[in-house]
C-alpha cells in the first residue's frame, strides 16, 4: 500500500507530474482555463516564478492524476504545447515525473508562535526607552554638544600638561 496526499492508506499509486517552463506571469487561475479541461485528480499545486532565478525566471505545476493512463494522455497533449504570455512571448512547456515524488510539506509547518512577538518582550521595551534617551542626548543642542567637546579637549590637554610636568620631575 501506497500512502496519498492526505496521510490517508490506499491503493492509489502517488506519481505527481509536472509542468516546467510555464511563462513567469501566469496565474493558477489561467493555467487551470488552459489546461481545461483537466482529468480527475486529486493534488494541484501552483508555484509562481521567482524573481530572483533570472533570467531562468519560470513558473511550474504539480498535479497527481487519480487514472495513471490519464498521465499519458495528458503528457501527449501538453508536453511541448506553447503558452503565450501577457506580452506575447511563447513558452513551450516540459511535462515529466516530478523527480521528487512525495507531497510539499510545506502547507504542513506550524506557525511560527513567535513571530511578531518582540514588541511584548519587556527586554526589548527597556531597550528601545534606553536608545531613545540615548537619541535624544545625540540630538540635543549643538551649543550644548559644542561645550561638552570643548570641556574635554581643555581636560586632554590639561592631562597632557601633567604628564610633561611629572616627567621633566622625574628626570
Amino acid at each position: 500500500r501506497q500512502s496519498t496526499p492526505g496521510g490517508v492508506k490506499g491503493k492509489r499509486k502517488w506519481n505527481p507530474v509536472v509542468i516546467r517552463r510555464l511563462p513567469p506571469s501566469i496565474s493558477k487561475e489561467q493555467l487551470e482555463e488552459q489546461l481545461h479541461p483537466l482529468p480527475a485528480h486529486d493534488y494541484f499545486e501552483f508555484c509562481a516564478a521567482d524573481p530572483s532565478l533570472y533570467p531562468h525566471l519560470f513558473s511550474r505545476a504539480y498535479i497527481n492524476f487519480r487514472n495513471p493512463e490519464d498521465i499519458l494522455l495528458f503528457r501527449d497533449r501538453f508536453d511541448g504545447f506553447i503558452f503565450i504570455d501577457n506580452k506575447g512571448q511563447e513558452y513551450p512547456a516540459v511535462v515529466e515525473f516530478a523527480p521528487f515524488q512525495k507531497i510539499s510539506k510545506k502547507k504542513l509547518k506550524k506557525k511560527d508562535t513567535k513571530a511578531g512577538s518582540i514588541t511584548d518582550d519587556l527586554e526589548y521595551k527597556k531597550f528601545l526607552e534606553n536608545y531613545c534617551a540615548d537619541e535624544e542626548k545625540v540630538c540635543a543642542n549643538p551649543e550644548t554638544l559644542l561645550g561638552e567637546i570643548e570641556a574635554k579637549t581643555k581636560e586632554l590637554i590639561g592631562l597632557c600638561l601633567m604628564i610633561c610636568l611629572r616627567n621633566a620631575n622625574e628626570k
